[in-house]
């Protein structure tokens, strides 16, 4: 073990308290909830996104790029 990363070293003492500190906000904010905006905005732009493709596809071509001899 290192020297310096000793319970008794008040420099690792504080380096732990530190790392503990930024695990809990980490975990507390993957745990939120994402807002009400910001998923509309996403579902927003999964449609969009789906327009632009089927607008890019010739209308006799199958969806996704699938083959037809599939």
């Amino acid at each position: 073990m290192y020297p310096d990363m000793t319970e008794s070293n008040p420099s690792s003492r504080a380096r732990t308290e530190i790392d503990e500190n930024l695990k809990r906000i980490y975990d507390e904010t993957m745990n939120q909830a994402i807002p009400d905006r910001l998923t509309a905005l996403l579902d927003q732009l999964r449609r969009q996104a789906a327009n632009e493709e089927d607008t890019a596809r010739p209308a006799d071509a199958p969806p996704n790029g699938l083959s037809e001899g599939l």
